[in-house]
């Protein structure tokens, strides 16, 4: 926790205890780096301020702020766990960890949480970077199950502050314990049965330079993942399509023989209701 105090991140859904503040950066914050979420972020709450403001938007408003950060999923769940919100709860999120967690979109770790940060509840918060550090700190490995691991973080509790505490394992997960640990600036390295364990203790292994041609090429460009983005994207800009019209704007080189791999493509997105498709029509859209 001195630590913590010392040397916390500077992040902006810190310097806020709105339970929907708090939501929105979880959310966003799902299988995503912090330095791409926190321009987002900024930019979402601008346009987004309130729930209810969230709530009376259209999905492709809201999905014109999102893209670009990933797993477009998400803003969809987002979006409607601001409808359900409004619809059920007048606008309100509970407190409670369990109702937080019936909500659309809400897992056990989001609820966990947004209960902890914004409402205080005495819970053990268990992200990624949670796992690592209580695992090894106190375990020794990183080969604990999963009840096992929740056994753990519960004792570990300290009486009073559950948000610093799992704030604080959140940052030496993500500057320190990482995959690779580097233990020499830790601030549990005096106790900790992880590195104790070790014959010597872990350094910073440098990775293998990639080379230029590695560099330049885009990760997932031309992948399922890639092509999924492009179709959310000419959707958010034009609300509705015909099938036709949207394959040569997602694949320029678009023909005849693309037919069945756009229908497959469309029918993933429509199967996670990102999507509606209207046979009859012959026409795409956004829910």
């Amino acid at each position: 926790m001195r630590f913590y105090r010392r040397e916390k991140r500077d992040l902006p859904w810190r310097r806020t205890r709105d339970p929907y503040r708090i939501l929105v950066s979880e959310v966003m914050l799902q299988q995503t780096q912090v330095d791409r979420v926190i321009p987002k972020y900024r930019a979402f709450l601008a346009r987004f301020p309130t729930l209810r403001s969230l709530a009376r938007a259209r999905f492709a408003d809201v999905l014109r702020v999102w893209l670009g950060l990933g797993y477009n999923g998400r803003a969809l769940r987002l979006w409607r766990c601001a409808a359900a919100v409004m619809r059920e709860r007048d606008g309100v999120l509970p407190s409670d960890v369990d109702e937080l967690a019936r909500l659309p979109g809400v897992g056990p770790y989001t609820a966990a949480a947004v209960a902890a940060i914004a409402f205080d509840a005495h819970l053990a918060v268990i992200d990624v970077n949670v796992r690592r550090v209580v695992s090894r700190a106190l375990a020794g490995h990183d080969r604990l199950t999963p009840p096992a691991m929740s056994l753990l973080a519960r004792d570990a509790l300290p009486r009073s502050s559950a948000a610093e505490w799992a704030q604080a394992l959140m940052d030496i997960g993500a500057q320190h314990c990482k995959a690779r640990p580097r233990c020499g600036g830790c601030p549990l390295r005096d106790s900790c049965a992880y590195l104790r364990a070790r014959p010597e203790p872990a350094q910073r292994v440098r990775a293998p330079a990639r080379s230029a041609t590695t560099r330049a090429r885009p990760g997932f460009a031309g992948s399922t993942r890639y092509y999924r983005g492009c179709v959310m994207r000419e959707l958010s800009r034009h609300g509705s399509l015909r099938c036709a019209a949207l394959g040569r704007k997602v694949k320029p080189a678009f023909g005849i023989s693309d037919a069945a791999w756009l229908r497959d493509l469309l029918a993933g997105l429509a199967r996670d209701g990102l999507i509606r498709i209207d046979r009859a029509r012959d026409r795409i859209s956004l829910p």
